[in-house]
């Protein structure tokens, strides 16, 4: 048989050797996407911690251009292409995995995840040794009680008022206040006080904010134990309020001030209740929130109406200065085009603030304390090769005279609490609350112990800590077969509330049936749930999964029935949970109840 000269030679299918490849190529396209995320984190916020991504998981996004709010985003979505792209053109399967192996070592080192878990898994006895909250009653307090005023200002340092770095003052009119009031200049920064709900825990509570986890029941408990000092000013008289323009429920803020003596709240709603949409719209400032000027002239009004009943505690937060994505607010100059405009425009909103509000017959009894609840997030760039202490901004007014002055004493914001107390003249024998010292005594900070590094004892694992959120038995109240529980009187049923537009958002009943059932129970349960893109309601019985219903993707009302079988019911006392898995905020994890009933089949 003759053999043919030009005869095709026998295919051999390359699908197994393409599919590999494609495989390593996606890896690395994934850990290198991983990989550069975390590059460019690191690059906008140099210092974050990985707890940090965890109090930032619940931020709401919808409202932010990220393009416009990191500029830097685009530069690393273009070079991580080229990268990738010159990258599978010129590597083998083999070297294109050990390449994946090394961004996801990169993405490991810069999440920080090890020290995270390393402290959290240490223990100290920090809080057995130092930790101190005296029990503060009314004849503690004196005759006639001051009132004090909190005005915590967005990223806002102290190096900001030297024109060397910056080409000019960006604190002129605050610098001025500094000359004849009080003010500490050797700040210190420490883990879990160095970002704004830190901020606001460490220095009303005297200890370092650490995030919890993102389970329901943790967050509603989280710190619930916990004593600060707006729980004593509250329990003694003062009218509280807490302010703030930008969202409420990020990180939890509002579960937290609402679990802690604040009964009055200013928000985003509050301030646009009049305003035209335009109005709003030209209201907007950096990182979702309201310019400055519209929230202190809504509280400047509060005060000229006499609105504000003496004594009160009164809190409020700017957002114009917060970076990144800054937005100069209408009514602020361009001068630099840049951060620097949105800082001298805060410093004149403020001042012009307190002008004002020393015209007002609160003046004479209100102690103000205006300062920078953290360092910014990453330095600003400074023109000059001068070194520089980076400082929270801080200034004291209206303060009493017989408080001991020494502005090199060093301290963190864990020893403000006890300042705040030592301000309105309330006997503080040992001038300590919490982990802080005051810093108008001569007690020095722990962040000086000789013998203790705070820095790292306030990561670590603390038992104590631990008892401020142990969760408490659950509340039952006695339940009817049969009786209907609805928006108007379900506050009487429930331990957790969140009040929306009038509408009240619950995550769970706890019920004590009047017996233990003889046949089956039925639940009907008539609500409106926040949606996301896949929504789901998740029901539990006693910790339970009771039952996971897919939820209408539609706006009202929707209702669902369940059967709860009495072999199920070891007991008259139930724990019903309603878990929306739509897990933005507090608000949106729960559900607004419009009916429900709970009777035997018959």
């Amino acid at each position: 048989m003759k053999k043919k000269l030009f005869s095709a030679p026998a295919k051999k299918s390359n699908f197994p050797s393409l599919f590999k490849t494609s495989l390593y190529a996606m890896i690395m396209l994934t850990t290198q996407s991983l990989a550069t995320i975390i590059l460019c984190a690191r690059s906008i916020w140099p210092d974050f911690e990985y707890e940090q991504i965890i109090a930032n998981a619940n931020l709401n996004t919808s409202n932010i251009d990220l393009l416009t709010f990191s500029p830097e985003i685009k530069y690393y979505i273009l070079g991580s292409t080229i990268l990738y792209l010159i990258l599978i053109s010129i590597l083998s399967n083999r070297n294109m995995l050990k390449l994946s192996g090394i961004f996801v070592l990169i993405f490991i080192w810069h999440l920080r995840i090890i020290p995270y878990y390393y402290y959290k898994n240490s223990n100290t006895d920090l809080y057995e040794k130092y930790y101190q909250v005296p029990q503060i009653t009314a004849k503690d307090f004196p005759k006639h009680k001051r009132n004090l005023m909190l005005i915590y200002l967005e990223s806002v340092e102290a190096n900001f008022q030297d024109k060397e770095l910056y080409e000019k003052n960006l604190l002129p009119k605050l610098t001025e206040l500094t000359k004849s009031n009080p003010h500490f200049d050797n700040y210190n920064i420490l883990y879990g006080t160095n970002y704004t709900k830190a901020a606001l825990v460490s220095g009303l509570c005297g200890i370092p904010y650490i995030t919890p986890s993102t389970k329901l029941a943790t967050i509603h408990n989280h710190l619930k134990n916990l004593t600060c000092i707006s729980d004593i000013l509250n329990n003694n008289g003062y009218e509280t309020w807490f302010a703030k323009s930008a969202d409420h429920n990020f990180a939890y803020t509002d579960l937290f001030y609402l679990s802690h003596g604040y009964k009055n709240v200013i928000d985003s709603f509050k301030l646009t209740q009049n305003l035209s949409k335009d109005a709003i719209k030209k209201n907007k400032s950096s990182y979702g929130g309201l310019s400055d000027k519209l929230l202190f002239s809504h509280i400047l009004n509060l005060f000229q109406t006499e609105q504000i009943h003496e004594p009160f505690l009164f809190t409020m937060f700017t957002v114009d200065t917060h970076v990144p994505g800054t937005v100069l607010p209408y009514n602020c100059p361009q001068l630099f085009g840049d951060v620097r405009d949105n800082i001298l425009c805060s410093d004149k909103v403020v001042t012009d603030f307190i002008n004002e509000f020393k015209q007002t017959p609160y003046w004479k009894n209100t102690s103000i304390v205006i300062l920078g609840d953290h360092p910014m997030f990453k330095p600003l760039k400074v023109h000059s090769d001068k070194e520089y202490k980076r400082s929270i901004f801080n200034v004291f007014l209206n303060t009493p005279q017989e408080l001991k002055i020494n502005p090199e004493k060093a301290y963190t914001t864990l020893d403000l609490a006890p300042s705040y107390l030592e301000i309105l003249g309330i006997n503080l024998p040992e001038k300590s609350f919490g982990l802080g010292r005051s810093i108008f005594s001569t007690i020095p900070s722990l962040i000086t112990h000789q013998d203790y590094n705070l820095a790292t004892a306030v990561r670590q694992k603390s038992k104590v800590y631990q008892d401020f959120s142990k969760t408490t038995a659950p509340r039952f109240i006695p339940y009817q077969f049969g009786t209907e529980i609805n928006n108007n009187n379900i506050k009487t049923y429930v331990e957790y509330t969140d009040t929306v537009l009038e509408k009240v958002f619950i995550n769970g009943l706890g019920l004590r049936l009047e017996r233990l059932p003889n046949k089956d129970l039925e639940m009907e349960l008539t609500f409106v749930a926040m949606l996301s893109t896949s929504p789901r309601l998740t029901i539990k019985l006693n910790q339970e999964e009771l039952d996971e219903i897919e939820l209408e993707k539609k706006s009202g009302p929707q209702t669902i029935k369940i059967i709860i079988p009495k072999e199920s019911l070891t007991s008259p006392d139930i724990n019903l949970e309603f878990i929306n898995n739509n897990f933005r905020s507090i608000v949106s994890q729960s559900i607004n109840i419009q009916k429900f009933t709970l009777k035997e089949i018959q």
